[in-house]
Protein backbone atom coordinates (compact mmCIF):
# COMPACT_ATOMS: atom_id res chain seq x y z
CA UNK A 1 0.00 0.00 0.00
CA UNK A 2 1.55 3.67 -1.27
CA UNK A 3 2.23 5.89 1.53
CA UNK A 4 4.66 8.00 -0.17
CA UNK A 5 2.32 10.38 -2.08
CA UNK A 6 0.13 11.41 0.68
CA UNK A 7 2.72 11.77 3.47
CA UNK A 8 3.45 15.08 5.32
CA UNK A 9 6.63 14.61 6.30
CA UNK A 10 7.97 17.50 9.64
CA UNK A 11 11.42 16.42 9.61
CA UNK A 12 14.16 15.70 6.36
CA UNK A 13 15.30 12.74 8.46
CA UNK A 14 12.63 10.65 8.57
CA UNK A 15 13.14 7.32 6.46
CA UNK A 16 10.51 6.95 4.25
CA UNK A 17 10.55 3.33 3.72
CA UNK A 18 10.92 2.37 7.18
CA UNK A 19 8.42 -0.33 8.65
CA UNK A 20 5.89 0.56 11.25
CA UNK A 21 2.89 1.82 8.93
CA UNK A 22 -0.20 1.16 11.17
CA UNK A 23 -3.59 2.30 9.94
CA UNK A 24 -5.74 4.03 12.15
CA UNK A 25 -9.37 5.58 12.27
CA UNK A 26 -11.00 8.88 13.49
CA UNK A 27 -14.91 9.29 14.39
CA UNK A 28 -16.27 12.52 13.83
CA UNK A 29 -19.37 14.86 14.82
CA UNK A 30 -21.40 15.34 11.70
CA UNK A 31 -20.39 18.83 9.91
CA UNK A 32 -20.41 20.32 6.85
CA UNK A 33 -16.32 19.09 6.22
CA UNK A 34 -16.79 15.69 8.87
CA UNK A 35 -19.02 12.67 7.27
CA UNK A 36 -18.73 10.03 8.95
CA UNK A 37 -15.51 7.19 10.09
CA UNK A 38 -12.13 8.79 8.81
CA UNK A 39 -9.00 6.10 7.87
CA UNK A 40 -5.28 7.86 7.92
CA UNK A 41 -1.89 5.73 8.81
CA UNK A 42 0.65 6.83 11.20
CA UNK A 43 4.32 5.43 11.49
CA UNK A 44 4.50 4.60 14.71
CA UNK A 45 8.48 5.08 14.63
CA UNK A 46 8.53 8.44 13.14
CA UNK A 47 5.09 10.06 14.39
CA UNK A 48 4.45 11.02 10.68
CA UNK A 49 0.81 10.79 9.81
CA UNK A 50 -1.23 10.21 6.81
CA UNK A 51 -3.95 12.83 5.45
CA UNK A 52 -7.09 11.10 6.66
CA UNK A 53 -9.81 9.93 3.62
CA UNK A 54 -13.68 9.18 4.09
CA UNK A 55 -13.54 5.47 5.02
CA UNK A 56 -17.35 5.21 6.00
CA UNK A 57 -20.06 7.98 5.46
CA UNK A 58 -22.49 8.23 8.96
CA UNK A 59 -23.91 10.93 10.58
CA UNK A 60 -22.37 11.76 13.92
CA UNK A 61 -20.03 8.57 14.07
CA UNK A 62 -18.54 10.34 17.09
CA UNK A 63 -17.18 7.25 18.53
CA UNK A 64 -15.06 4.37 16.63
CA UNK A 65 -14.36 0.76 18.41
CA UNK A 66 -12.13 -1.48 17.00
CA UNK A 67 -11.84 -5.18 17.95
CA UNK A 68 -9.71 -7.47 15.40
CA UNK A 69 -11.10 -6.86 11.64
CA UNK A 70 -14.51 -5.14 13.39
CA UNK A 71 -15.33 -1.42 13.70
CA UNK A 72 -18.30 -0.36 15.17
CA UNK A 73 -19.26 3.25 15.69
CA UNK A 74 -22.68 5.30 15.93
CA UNK A 75 -24.81 6.41 12.78
CA UNK A 76 -28.43 8.26 12.53
CA UNK A 77 -30.60 8.72 9.69
CA UNK A 78 -34.19 9.40 9.00
CA UNK A 79 -34.69 10.20 13.02
CA UNK A 80 -33.38 6.70 13.99
CA UNK A 81 -30.91 6.21 15.93
CA UNK A 82 -28.31 3.30 16.72
CA UNK A 83 -25.03 1.18 15.85
CA UNK A 84 -23.15 0.58 12.70
CA UNK A 85 -21.14 -2.95 12.59
CA UNK A 86 -18.08 -2.73 9.55
CA UNK A 87 -15.88 -5.22 8.49
CA UNK A 88 -12.73 -4.14 7.56
CA UNK A 89 -10.64 -5.14 4.38
CA UNK A 90 -7.55 -4.27 1.99
CA UNK A 91 -10.35 -2.89 -0.28
CA UNK A 92 -12.52 -0.36 2.68
CA UNK A 93 -14.84 -1.37 5.20
CA UNK A 94 -18.18 -3.85 3.95
CA UNK A 95 -21.22 -3.24 6.14
CA UNK A 96 -22.11 -6.48 8.50
CA UNK A 97 -25.08 -4.95 9.98
CA UNK A 98 -26.50 -1.68 11.85
CA UNK A 99 -28.92 -1.52 14.91
CA UNK A 100 -30.95 1.90 14.71
CA UNK A 101 -33.20 1.00 18.06
CA UNK A 102 -31.58 4.28 20.12
CA UNK A 103 -33.16 7.06 21.39
CA UNK A 104 -29.70 9.24 20.27
CA UNK A 105 -26.56 8.03 18.63
CA UNK A 106 -24.12 6.75 21.29
CA UNK A 107 -21.04 8.39 22.86
CA UNK A 108 -19.27 5.26 23.91
CA UNK A 109 -18.96 1.49 22.02
CA UNK A 110 -16.92 -1.24 23.57
CA UNK A 111 -16.62 -4.58 21.86
CA UNK A 112 -16.27 -7.51 24.49
CA UNK A 113 -16.57 -10.87 22.44
CA UNK A 114 -19.17 -11.80 21.04
CA UNK A 115 -20.92 -8.50 22.66
CA UNK A 116 -20.88 -5.25 22.07
CA UNK A 117 -21.89 -2.43 24.74
CA UNK A 118 -23.28 1.00 23.80
CA UNK A 119 -23.49 3.98 26.36
CA UNK A 120 -26.02 7.00 25.42
CA UNK A 121 -24.75 9.89 27.60
CA UNK A 122 -28.63 11.52 26.98
CA UNK A 123 -31.09 9.24 28.03
CA UNK A 124 -28.87 7.07 30.29
CA UNK A 125 -29.10 3.71 28.02
CA UNK A 126 -26.71 0.94 27.97
CA UNK A 127 -27.54 -1.15 24.83
CA UNK A 128 -26.42 -4.59 24.55
CA UNK A 129 -26.04 -6.77 21.36
CA UNK A 130 -25.02 -9.85 20.11
CA UNK A 131 -22.75 -10.62 17.30
CA UNK A 132 -24.14 -14.02 16.14
CA UNK A 133 -23.85 -15.28 12.59
CA UNK A 134 -26.03 -13.33 10.73
CA UNK A 135 -24.91 -10.44 11.94
CA UNK A 136 -25.97 -8.30 15.10
CA UNK A 137 -28.73 -8.27 17.17
CA UNK A 138 -30.51 -6.87 20.18
CA UNK A 139 -29.95 -8.64 23.18
CA UNK A 140 -30.47 -6.35 26.11
CA UNK A 141 -30.61 -2.70 27.79
CA UNK A 142 -29.78 -1.51 30.76
CA UNK A 143 -31.36 1.85 32.55
CA UNK A 144 -29.71 4.52 34.37
CA UNK A 145 -32.50 7.07 34.36
CA UNK A 146 -32.73 9.85 31.88
CA UNK A 147 -29.58 12.49 31.37
CA UNK A 148 -27.70 9.60 33.79
CA UNK A 149 -24.56 10.96 31.45
CA UNK A 150 -23.62 7.65 30.80
CA UNK A 151 -20.47 7.89 29.07
CA UNK A 152 -18.65 4.25 29.31
CA UNK A 153 -18.19 0.93 29.58
CA UNK A 154 -16.38 -0.98 31.49
CA UNK A 155 -16.13 -5.25 31.66
CA UNK A 156 -14.96 -6.29 35.61
CA UNK A 157 -14.94 -9.84 35.97
CA UNK A 158 -18.81 -10.61 35.64
CA UNK A 159 -19.76 -6.97 36.07
CA UNK A 160 -20.51 -4.61 33.85
CA UNK A 161 -19.64 -1.17 34.98
CA UNK A 162 -21.38 2.18 34.04
CA UNK A 163 -19.85 5.77 34.93
CA UNK A 164 -23.06 7.83 35.44
CA UNK A 165 -21.88 11.33 35.22
CA UNK A 166 -24.48 13.44 36.58
CA UNK A 167 -25.62 11.13 38.77
CA UNK A 168 -21.78 11.04 40.70
CA UNK A 169 -21.29 6.97 40.18
CA UNK A 170 -20.73 4.21 38.77
CA UNK A 171 -23.49 2.06 38.70
CA UNK A 172 -22.41 -2.04 38.60
CA UNK A 173 -24.46 -4.59 36.59
CA UNK A 174 -24.45 -8.29 36.70
CA UNK A 175 -24.02 -10.11 33.27
CA UNK A 176 -23.92 -13.31 34.61
CA UNK A 177 -27.64 -12.68 35.59
CA UNK A 178 -29.90 -10.82 33.40
CA UNK A 179 -27.30 -7.38 33.79
CA UNK A 180 -29.25 -7.56 37.76
CA UNK A 181 -28.25 -4.42 39.69
CA UNK A 182 -25.68 -5.42 42.23
CA UNK A 183 -24.09 -1.42 43.35
CA UNK A 184 -21.93 0.92 42.48
CA UNK A 185 -19.10 3.29 43.51
CA UNK A 186 -19.91 6.68 44.70
CA UNK A 187 -17.87 9.73 44.30
CA UNK A 188 -18.82 13.40 45.90
CA UNK A 189 -21.51 15.43 44.47
CA UNK A 190 -20.39 17.90 41.51
CA UNK A 191 -17.42 15.48 40.48
CA UNK A 192 -19.11 13.82 37.43
CA UNK A 193 -16.82 10.57 36.89
CA UNK A 194 -16.41 10.36 32.73
CA UNK A 195 -14.19 7.91 32.10
CA UNK A 196 -11.91 4.93 33.97
CA UNK A 197 -9.03 2.62 33.10
CA UNK A 198 -8.12 -0.42 35.37
CA UNK A 199 -4.72 -1.89 35.67
CA UNK A 200 -3.92 -5.16 34.29
CA UNK A 201 -4.98 -7.28 37.42
CA UNK A 202 -8.25 -5.38 38.12
CA UNK A 203 -6.37 -4.64 41.24
CA UNK A 204 -6.49 -0.75 40.43
CA UNK A 205 -9.12 1.50 39.05
CA UNK A 206 -7.99 5.32 37.59
CA UNK A 207 -11.28 7.36 37.31
CA UNK A 208 -11.16 10.91 36.04
CA UNK A 209 -14.02 13.57 36.92
CA UNK A 210 -15.16 16.07 34.46
CA UNK A 211 -16.53 18.60 36.38
CA UNK A 212 -14.36 18.38 39.51
CA UNK A 213 -11.34 17.78 37.46
CA UNK A 214 -10.06 15.14 39.73
CA UNK A 215 -8.55 11.70 39.57
CA UNK A 216 -9.82 8.85 41.94
CA UNK A 217 -7.31 6.01 42.55
CA UNK A 218 -9.11 2.73 43.88
CA UNK A 219 -7.83 -0.62 45.42
CA UNK A 220 -10.09 -2.99 44.11
CA UNK A 221 -10.54 -6.20 46.63
CA UNK A 222 -13.09 -9.19 45.98
CA UNK A 223 -15.15 -6.18 43.92
CA UNK A 224 -15.10 -4.34 46.64
CA UNK A 225 -13.61 -0.64 45.90
CA UNK A 226 -11.50 1.61 48.73
CA UNK A 227 -10.90 4.64 47.65
CA UNK A 228 -6.75 5.38 48.06
CA UNK A 229 -6.43 8.58 46.61
CA UNK A 230 -7.62 11.24 45.18
CA UNK A 231 -6.17 14.20 43.45
CA UNK A 232 -6.42 17.48 41.56
CA UNK A 233 -5.16 17.18 37.99
CA UNK A 234 -5.45 21.32 37.48
CA UNK A 235 -2.26 23.38 37.51
CA UNK A 236 -2.01 25.12 40.10
CA UNK A 237 -3.10 28.88 38.34
CA UNK A 238 -6.45 26.70 37.12
CA UNK A 239 -7.48 25.88 40.93
CA UNK A 240 -9.88 29.21 40.81
CA UNK A 241 -11.23 31.77 38.71
CA UNK A 242 -12.04 31.34 34.57
CA UNK A 243 -9.68 28.49 34.27
CA UNK A 244 -10.96 26.55 36.71
CA UNK A 245 -14.45 26.69 35.08
CA UNK A 246 -13.47 26.38 31.66
CA UNK A 247 -11.37 23.36 32.66
CA UNK A 248 -13.55 20.02 31.57
CA UNK A 249 -11.10 16.62 31.76
CA UNK A 250 -11.97 13.91 29.19
CA UNK A 251 -9.94 10.72 28.06
CA UNK A 252 -7.50 8.61 30.14
CA UNK A 253 -4.60 6.28 29.39
CA UNK A 254 -2.74 3.94 31.50
CA UNK A 255 0.48 2.97 29.84
CA UNK A 256 1.56 -0.79 28.95
CA UNK A 257 3.96 -0.76 32.26
CA UNK A 258 1.45 0.85 34.21
CA UNK A 259 4.20 3.70 35.24
CA UNK A 260 1.94 6.72 33.80
CA UNK A 261 -1.46 7.81 33.39
CA UNK A 262 -2.44 10.66 30.45
CA UNK A 263 -5.84 12.89 30.84
CA UNK A 264 -6.77 15.41 28.21
CA UNK A 265 -8.66 18.72 29.92
CA UNK A 266 -10.70 20.61 27.42
CA UNK A 267 -11.12 24.11 27.99
CA UNK A 268 -7.26 24.86 28.94
CA UNK A 269 -6.24 22.21 25.83
CA UNK A 270 -3.31 20.26 28.17
CA UNK A 271 -2.73 16.90 28.73
CA UNK A 272 -1.89 16.16 32.44
CA UNK A 273 1.23 13.46 32.90
CA UNK A 274 0.58 11.40 35.98
CA UNK A 275 3.19 9.23 37.61
CA UNK A 276 1.42 6.62 39.56
CA UNK A 277 4.80 4.25 40.43
CA UNK A 278 5.00 4.93 44.22
CA UNK A 279 2.25 4.65 47.13
CA UNK A 280 1.02 8.09 46.11
CA UNK A 281 0.48 9.20 42.65
CA UNK A 282 1.43 12.69 41.73
CA UNK A 283 1.34 15.02 38.27
CA UNK A 284 4.59 15.77 36.68
CA UNK A 285 3.78 17.96 34.38
CA UNK A 286 0.87 19.96 32.16
CA UNK A 287 1.66 19.83 27.88
CA UNK A 288 -0.63 21.61 25.64
CA UNK A 289 -2.86 19.28 23.57
CA UNK A 290 -1.38 20.87 20.45
CA UNK A 291 -4.80 22.07 19.55
CA UNK A 292 -8.08 22.94 20.79
CA UNK A 293 -10.72 20.89 23.27
CA UNK A 294 -8.57 17.46 23.23
CA UNK A 295 -11.86 14.67 23.47
CA UNK A 296 -9.61 12.35 23.09
CA UNK A 297 -6.48 10.57 22.12
CA UNK A 298 -4.89 6.70 22.00
CA UNK A 299 -1.18 5.36 22.93
CA UNK A 300 0.48 3.54 19.58
CA UNK A 301 1.55 0.64 20.57
CA UNK A 302 5.37 0.88 21.10
CA UNK A 303 4.28 3.98 23.07
CA UNK A 304 6.18 6.58 21.66
CA UNK A 305 3.33 8.61 20.54
CA UNK A 306 0.16 9.78 21.32
CA UNK A 307 -2.06 10.85 19.24
CA UNK A 308 -4.58 13.68 20.56
CA UNK A 309 -8.09 14.65 18.81
CA UNK A 310 -8.49 18.04 18.82
CA UNK A 311 -12.33 18.99 17.86
CA UNK A 312 -12.62 22.56 17.69
CA UNK A 313 -9.16 22.94 15.66
CA UNK A 314 -9.83 20.46 13.59
CA UNK A 315 -6.77 17.94 13.98
CA UNK A 316 -5.37 15.19 14.99
CA UNK A 317 -1.75 15.81 16.77
CA UNK A 318 0.96 13.10 17.22
CA UNK A 319 2.65 14.14 20.19
CA UNK A 320 6.36 12.40 21.24
CA UNK A 321 6.51 11.04 24.47
CA UNK A 322 9.68 9.85 26.65
CA UNK A 323 9.32 6.21 27.56
CA UNK A 324 11.37 6.40 30.24
CA UNK A 325 10.17 9.21 32.06
CA UNK A 326 6.76 9.49 30.62
CA UNK A 327 7.27 13.31 29.78
CA UNK A 328 6.13 14.79 26.50
CA UNK A 329 9.16 15.81 24.20
CA UNK A 330 6.95 17.68 21.73
CA UNK A 331 4.67 17.43 18.46
CA UNK A 332 5.70 15.36 15.68
CA UNK A 333 3.17 15.96 13.23
CA UNK A 334 -0.48 16.91 12.96
CA UNK A 335 -3.29 16.12 10.08
CA UNK A 336 -6.41 17.79 9.45
CA UNK A 337 -9.48 16.44 10.53
CA UNK A 338 -12.65 18.88 11.30
CA UNK A 339 -15.37 17.73 13.93
CA UNK A 340 -12.62 14.55 15.21
CA UNK A 341 -13.45 13.31 18.63
CA UNK A 342 -12.65 9.47 18.89
CA UNK A 343 -9.78 7.61 17.54
CA UNK A 344 -8.46 3.84 16.94
CA UNK A 345 -5.26 2.24 15.45
CA UNK A 346 -5.03 -1.22 13.82
CA UNK A 347 -2.12 -2.54 15.97
CA UNK A 348 1.07 -4.57 13.80
CA UNK A 349 -0.37 -8.09 13.32
CA UNK A 350 -3.89 -6.80 12.47
CA UNK A 351 -2.01 -4.85 9.93
CA UNK A 352 0.23 -7.54 8.44
CA UNK A 353 -2.84 -9.83 7.95
CA UNK A 354 -4.74 -6.88 6.11
CA UNK A 355 -2.34 -6.13 3.42
CA UNK A 356 -1.06 -9.72 2.99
Amino acid sequence: MEKENKKRQYETNVDETSDGWREGYIGTYASEKSRGVYQFSVNIESGCMTEPELLYEAHNAKWVSLAGDMLAFPTERQGRAGTCFARLTDKGAGLVGEILEEKDTPCFILQEGAYVYTANYHDGTVMIYHMGKEGPEAAGRIENGGEAGCHQIMIHGSYVMVPCLTQHRIRLFDRTDGFRSCGDVRFPNGSGPRHGVFNTSHTLLYVVSEWSNELFIFEVQDNTFLLRQQISILPEEAESGRQKQDASAAAIRLTGDERFLYISIRGLDLLAVVDVTGNSAKVLEHVPCGGEHPRDFVLTENEKYLLVANRFSGEVVSLERDRMNGRIIGIRSRIGMPEGVSLAIRQGSEWKKEVI
